[in-house]
């Protein structure tokens, strides 16, 4: 089977190994840059000049171009036949990101979205147990990372994240929006502060503040920032049996019950494995199979949403509705 991956950068790349582990399929790369092809066939990757000549033998497509990019290429891609994994987020809001979504139903094309996370084992040891708590009572996520420590070989301020037209914490860690969402229910509506404290320099937003109510009532909190070290991920959820706790960079779950021991779980897992499990869901998919914890064009569109209600209600002051149509 042959899978175009548009964008060899270092997320195309990724996703060219991860494919190329797998047993039947070939992956052929799609450089957005002409001058990158002589330089991909000398690693021994195949290489094509276009899409619409990677189209003639491939079904499914992956999109990893830079952000504001991914709506044109993904349709791109969807009025060539293809069926689409867009790397995460769908688009640079969620109007954008709808136009590509509704292309795909139109065309009975499918659409996704690249959120590994939903297949790092920890994370799903995690969703097992959250049943053990019972009625939940409130959720905290977060993502505090250093912008400058992303691409130690690039100057961060050249990099699409500073720019405010398409990058910021809340694009580039929309992740801990997804899971949430996925994890506990999709908001009606949003308040947030989403913040450049001026600290790095760049256009975009540095640090983001979001809380909501679940569908089942109680309240969910979501931080993100580019501006802490060290990096700190996880979840923490209480409810009325205990608390659980997931720590996604020591890929640990911890189950502190009311009234007994703690218990851990590790799950370890390299972070290649997330996207050949994510590869693996995405041909199975395309292929009318199951899409198992696949991150629907529907959940970016919602993700997307959830950002841009935060960003209306950081300047209004107020909640804000999360916007589907």
């Amino acid at each position: 089977m042959r899978v175009a991956v548009v964008g060899a950068g270092n997320f195309g790349l990724k996703h060219l190994r991860a494919l190329s582990s797998l047993p039947g399929v070939e992956p052929v790369a799609v450089p957005t840059r002409p001058s990158r092809l002589a330089a991909l066939e000398r690693a021994g990757i195949a290489a094509l000049p276009s899409l619409a000549a990677a189209a003639r033998g491939a079904r499914p497509c992956v999109i990893a171009t830079r952000t504001g990019r991914h709506v044109a290429d993904g349709l791109r891609a969807v009025g060539l036949g293809l069926h689409a994994l867009v790397e995460k987020p769908l688009g640079v809001d969620a109007p954008s990101a709808r136009r590509l979504a509704e292309a795909g139903r139109r065309r009975r094309r499918k659409v996704f979205v690249g959120c590994t996370l939903r297949f790092e084992p920890s994370l799903l040891r995690f969703r097992s147990l959250l049943p053990r708590l019972g009625r939940l009572h409130s959720v905290s996520a977060e993502c505090r990372s250093y912008l400058p420590d992303w691409r130690r070989s690039r100057p961060y301020g050249g990099t699409y994240s500073a720019r405010a037209a398409e990058g910021g914490v809340l694009r580039d860690l929309i992740h801990e929006i997804d899971y949430a969402g996925w994890l506990f229910g999709w908001p009606r509506a949003v308040s947030g502060r989403v913040l450049n404290l001026g600290r790095l320099g760049i256009a975009s937003d540095e640090l983001a503040e979001l809380h909501w109510l679940a569908p089942k009532g109680f309240p969910v909190s979501v931080h993100v920032d580019y501006l802490t070290r060290p990096t700190r991920r996880g979840i923490l959820a209480c409810g009325e049996h205990g608390t659980l706790e997931w720590d996604a960079l020591a890929q640990t779950v911890t189950l502190l019950p009311g009234g007994g021991k703690p218990r851990v779980w590790r799950d370890r897992a390299p972070a290649d494995e997330r996207l050949k499990r994510q590869a693996k869901a995405f041909l199975r998919a395309t292929a009318g199979g199951a899409r198992g914890t696949l991150a629907t064009a529907e959940d970016g569109v919602r993700a997307l949403a959830i950002c841009d209600a935060a960003r209306r209600s950081s300047s209004s002051g107020r909640s804000e509705r999360v916007r589907l149509r």
